[in-house]
C-alpha cells in the first residue's frame, strides 16, 4: 500500500508542528546569545593588562599618535582594552599587528623599536588576538541545541523505519549542513531556516513512503534481454551500423567527465524492478580486444589488468540511465579474466523504480578523445577503413567497427527476483509488529514509534495528540494504516525527533546519556540494548557504560563512526572539492582512487582502533590496507593479485615513508590543490589536524610570498627567501619542514624524486623541526612525531570530543582533556581505550 498525503495534509502538519519547531529554533539561538563567561579570568583586570609586554609597547610606541578623539586615523589605542573580546576591539588589535608587521608603523620620524622588540610585540599580540576569537566564539564549554546532521538524519530514518538507505536518501532534499573545522556536529554553527523546515515534511513523507511501498509479499519475476541494446546518443548511429544493436558494449570507466559508453543501461527495462530487493543479474559477456595493438598513451588504459566488470544502480525516473546519477554505489564487481564468453552472477540490491547498469570499472579515460589520440600516437597501427574515413562521424563508425578497441561485450542479460523475500519484511515487522494494522492497535503502535523516535519515553498528553490527529485523519476517508501513516509523518517532523535531547544543570538523563553515546560511535538512534538499559536508569554507571562502549565498537555499527570521524578530523569529506586534473592524473580517475584511497584510511584506522594501538602509530605504523589500483599508484602491484583488484588487504611496506596516514593517498589528495603540491598547504594541514598547533591567520596585508625571489630555483628557495622576512619566519619555520616532508609525493600520492619531467628540480625531503630536530626524509619525521606522542594525543582527543559533543574543545576543557590522557599516558594512548575514557569522563556524561 502506498500512502502519499494530500496538499492540505502537508498543510496541516506544517501549521500544527511549526510554533514547536520554532520555539526549539529559538531556544538554540537563545543559547549562543548567553554571556559568554572569560575564559581567561587572569588577563580580565587592567592592572595586569598594564604588565602585558605588549600593552607596554602600544603605550611606548604607539598611544602618542593614536589617542582621543583626534587620533590619527581613527584609530584609538589608548582605549585599546586587551581583556575585551568583542569584535571592534579584535579588528583594532588585528590592524595593528598588521601595521607592525608591514613596519609602517611607528613612522619614520617617530621612536623606533629594536627589531627584537617589535617581533615579540606581534607575538604577544597575536597570541592575545588568538585568545579573544576563541573566547568570543565559545560557548562556555556548553553544547548549544543541535539538530541531526544530514548524515545521521539518513541513518536514523534508516534504523527506526527498517529502510535500506543504498539507494535512498530522504536528507538529499535539505541543504549542505553548515560545518566548522569540517564538523558537521556543532550545534551553535547549525542553521534552521525556511527551507530546511520545508525540507523536513517532505523528507518524512518519503521516508515513510518508502517503509509502506509494500503491502504484501510479493512474487519472484525473471526479465530476458537479448538484442535491442540502445548506446547513448553519441554512440547509438555507430553501434546500429557496426553491430546492428546485437551487444551492449562498454568503453569508459563510470567517473569520466565526458562520458561516453561508461555505463549500458537496458534500453527495454524502462521501469525498473516493480518492488525493493534482492535480485539476481546474469550477465553473458566477455572481454575484447585485450591484445590491442594500441599504446595506453593513446587509450588511456592498463591492458595489464583484467577488465572489470560492474553494476551500478540508475533511477529510471531521472530518464537519463547513460550519465552519472547522484546515487550510484558500486553494488557488485567481477573480475573477466580471459577473453572467452561467459555468463556471470551478481546477487545485488535494487530499489522499486532502478535498474541495473552495467560498467567498466577499470575502463577508458576519455574514450571521447580516443580517435584524435591515436590519430597523433598510432596512426600507423590504424585500419585503412579509419585512415580512409572522411569526419568524426565516419572515423568513429570506423573506429568501433574495425579498429580493435577494448571494451567489454554483453550479449545477454537476465534478471530474476525479489529473491529470497521474507515477510512480513522490516518495516512492517517494526511499525506494525506484524503485516497489517487493526484500530485497536494503533495507540500502541503510536506509543512504541514515538519512543524510538524520540530516543526517550513520551508522555500521555504527547501520546494524546499523536492518537487525536491519527482519529482526525480517519475521520476524513483515510484507512486505518493510510492514518497511521500521516501521524508517524507528524512525528518525525517533531522537534523532539530531529533535535537532540538538552542536558540540564550539568546533569544528563540515562536516555540523553544513550542517545549522546550511540551518535557517538553509530552515528545512528540508540538500539534496544542500550534504549533498555537507559529505561532501568543503570546507563550512568561507569562499569554499565564502558561496557555498552566496549559493545558498540565492537560491532560492525560503529563503521560508521570510523568513516564520520575520518571525514571530519581529517577533512576527508572534501576530497573531490580541488579534483586532480585529469589529463596529467587520468589514472586516479580510472581506478576510482578518491573513493579507493578513503577507503584505505578508514580501514588502516579500523585495523588500529580493533587492535587497541597507540595512538602514536597512526603516524609511525609502515603498513596499510590497499587494492590494486592503489598498490600501483604506491609502486607495489605485484603485492595485490590480478584476480582480486577490488579487495583491500593488508600490505607492509618496505619503504618505510608510506605506511601510516601521513604515507596514504587520500592524506596526500587533500591537502593539495589538484594541480600541484606546497609545502606551506601541506604544513598547515600537518600542524592543525595532527599536532593541533594550528599557526594565526597570515597578516593581511602581507603577500603570500614575498614578490622578492630574484635567485629562488626552487621551492625550498622560495620559501627560503620568504623567511628572510623576521615577521614571515616566525610561523613558517615551524610549518615549512613538516610541509617539505611530503613533498616526496604529488597531489594524487604518488611517490617522486623530481618535480619536473626533465628530472632537474630535484624534491628536498629534509628539515629541522623546533627543538633542532633534524630528519632528511618522512620516515624519519614519522619517527620525531611519534616521539611527540602527548601532543598528537591530546589532539586527536580534542577531535573526538568535538565529533562526540557537538562544540569546540575551548581551553577550560585543558584539565578535562588532560585527565583523560593521563591514566592512558605510560601505555602511549591506545585508540580503544582512548574512546572508552572519553565516555565515562566528566565531559561526555554531563
Amino acid at each position: 500500500m502506498k500512502a502519499s498525503l494530500p496538499e492540505s495534509t502537508n498543510s496541516r502538519l506544517l501549521l500544527n508542528s511549526l510554533p514547536i519547531l520554532l520555539g526549539a529554533v529559538a531556544g538554540a539561538l537563545l543559547l549562543c546569545f548567553l554571556p559568554m563567561a572569560t575564559i581567561f579570568a587572569q588577563d580580565a583586570s587592567q592592572s595586569n593588562i598594564r604588565k602585558n609586554p605588549g600593552q607596554r609597547f602600544l603605550v611606548r610606541y604607539c598611544v602618542d599618535c593614536h589617542q582621543g578623539a583626534d587620533a590619527d586615523g581613527q584609530r584609538d589605542l589608548q582605549s585599546l582594552d586587551l581583556g575585551s573580546s568583542d569584535f571592534d576591539t579584535q579588528v583594532l588589535l588585528q590592524e595593528a599587528i598588521d601595521q607592525l608587521n608591514l613596519k609602517s608603523m611607528p613612522p619614520e620620524d617617530a621612536d623606533q623599536p629594536s627589531n627584537a622588540e617589535r617581533l615579540e610585540a606581534i607575538s604577544v599580540l597575536t597570541d592575545r588576538l588568538t585568545l579573544m576569537r576563541l573566547d568570543s566564539r565559545g560557548t562556555n564549554s556548553r553544547t548549544v541545541l543541535r539538530q541531526l546532521s544530514r548524515r545521521e538524519y539518513r541513518n536514523t530514518v534508516r534504523d527506526l523505519l527498517g529502510v535500506d538507505t543504498t539507494m535512498f536518501d530522504p536528507s538529499k532534499v535539505f541543504p549542505r549542513d553548515s560545518g566548522v573545522e569540517n564538523f558537521d556536529t556543532i550545534g551553535d554553527a547549525q542553521v534552521m531556516s525556511a527551507h530546511l523546515l520545508e525540507s523536513y515534511f517532505e523528507a518524512a513523507s518519503l521516508s515513510i513512503d518508502k517503509a509502506f511501498e509494500v503491502d504484501q509479499r510479493p512474487k519472484e519475476q525473471t526479465w530476458n534481454f537479448k538484442g535491442n541494446f540502445y548506446q547513448q546518443a553519441e554512440l547509438a548511429s555507430a553501434h546500429k551500423e557496426a553491430f546492428r544493436n546485437r551487444y551492449l558494449c562498454l568503453y569508459d570507466h563510470p567517473f569520466n567527465d565526458k562520458i561516453e559508453g561508461g555505463y549500458g543501461p537496458i534500453s527495454e527495462f524502462k521501469l525498473g524492478v516493480p518492488v525493493s530487493g534482492t535480485y539476481e543479474v546474469r550477465v553473458f559477456a566477455k572481454a575484447m580486444h585485450r591484445d590491442s595493438p594500441y599504446s595506453s598513451k593513446a587509450m588511456r588504459l592498463d591492458l595489464d589488468e583484467p577488465f572489470r566488470l560492474g553494476i551500478r544502480p540508475g533511477d529510471t525516473r531521472i530518464e537519463d540511465m547513460v550519465h552519472r546519477q547522484p546515487i550510484q554505489p558500486l553494488l557488485a564487481e567481477q573480475a573477466i579474466m580471459d577473453d572467452e564468453v561467459r555468463w556471470y552472477r551478481f546477487e545485488i540490491p535494487l530499489d522499486k523504480g532502478f535498474a541495473p547498469r552495467f560498467t567498466f570499472e577499470n575502463g577508458h579515460h576519455d574514450f571521447r578523445g580516443m580517435v584524435g589520440r591515436l590519430y597523433r600516437y598510432d596512426k600507423r597501427k590504424l585500419p585503412e577503413q579509419i585512415r580512409k574515413a572522411s569526419g568524426i562521424f565516419r572515423q568513429r563508425i570506423a573506429l568501433i567497427h574495425h579498429a580493435q578497441i577494448p571494451h567489454i561485450r554483453i550479449s545477454e542479460l537476465e534478471i530474476r527476483g525479489p529473491i529470497d523475500y521474507a515477510w512480513p519484511n522490516s518495516s512492517h515487522a517494526l511499525l506494525l509488529d506484524g503485516d497489517t494494522l487493526r484500530e485497536e492497535q494503533v495507540a500502541d503502535r503510536l506509543h512504541a514509534f514515538a519512543e524510538r523516535a524520540f530516543r526517550q519515553p513520551i508522555d500521555n498528553i504527547e501520546l494524546a495528540s499523536f492518537f487525536s490527529f491519527w482519529k482526525m485523519r480517519h475521520s476524513l476517508g483515510r484507512s486505518v494504516e493510510e492514518a497511521f501513516q500521516d501521524t508517524l509523518k507528524s512525528i518525525l517532523c517533531s522537534p523532539k525527533f530531529l533535535f537532540f535531547q538538552n542536558s540540564e544543570a550539568g546533569k544528563s538523563s540515562d536516555y540523553a546519556l544513550a542517545e549522546r553515546l550511540s551518535y557517538f560511535l553509530t552515528s545512528s538512534m540508540p538500539d534496544k540494548p542500550l534504549f533498555d538499559l537507559a529505561s532501568t536508569g543503570k546507563l550512568k554507571d561507569r562499569e554499565v557504560l564502558l561496557a555498552q562502549a566496549q559493545r558498540l565498537l565492537e560491532s560492525d555499527a560503529s563503521d560508521a563512526f570510523v568513516v564520520d570521524f575520518l571525514d571530519s578530523w581529517l577533512g576527508l569529506r572534501s576530497l573531490g572539492s580541488m579534483p586532480p586534473d585529469e589529463n596529467d592524473f587520468w589514472f586516479y580517475y580510472s581506478g576510482n582512487l578518491e573513493s579507493d584511497s578513503k577507503r584505505e584510511t578508514e580501514l588502516f584506522f579500523r585495523d588500529m582502533l580493533d587492535r587497541n594501538r597507540p595512538a602514536a602509530e597512526l603516524l609511525s605504523s609502515t603498513n596499510s590496507f590497499i587494492n590494486r589500483d592503489l598498490a600501483k599508484l604506491y609502486g607495489v602491484k605485484d603485492q595485490v593479485a590480478p584476480d582480486k583488484a577490488n579487495l583491500f588487504q593488508r600490505i607492509d611496506f618496505d619503504n618505510s615513508i608510506r605506511g601510516g596516514l601521513l604515507g596514504q593517498s587520500s592524506i596526500l589528495t587533500v591537502s593539495a590543490n589538484g594541480i600541484d603540491t606546497s609545502p606551506v598547504v601541506r604544513g598547515v594541514w600537518m600542524l592543525e589536524n595532527i599536532l593541533g598547533t594550528p599557526t594565526p591567520p597570515p597578516p593581511d596585508e602581507v603577500p603570500a610570498i614575498d614578490p622578492d625571489v630574484r635567485g629562488a630555483k626552487t621551492m625550498r628557495d622560495l620559501l627560503d627567501k620568504h623567511r628572510e622576512s623576521d615577521t614571515c619566519n616566525e610561523c613558517h619555520r615551524k610549518i615549512d619542514p613538516l610541509g617539505f616532508a611530503l613533498e616526496s609525493f604529488d597531489a594524487v600520492g604518488r611517490e617522486r624524486e623530481f618535480y619536473d619531467l626533465n628530472r632537474k628540480n630535484r624534491v628536498s625531503t629534509s628539515g629541522e623541526l623546533p627543538g633542532n630536530d633534524k630528519f632528511s626524509n618522512l620516515a624519519e619525521l614519522k619517527q620525531l612525531l611519534a616521539q611527540r606522542e602527548d601532543f598528537f594525543a591530546r589532539n586527536l582527543t580534542s577531535k573526538l570530543l568535538t565529533h562526540a559533543l557537538g562544540r569546540r574543545m575551548e581551553p577550560s576543557d585543558r584539565g578535562a582533556i588532560d585527565r583523560i590522557l593521563s591514566p592512558l599516558e605510560s601505555r602511549g594512548y591506545p585508540l580503544q581505550e582512548l574512546i572508552e575514557s572519553i565516555v565515562v569522563s566528566d565531559l561526555f556524561r554531563k
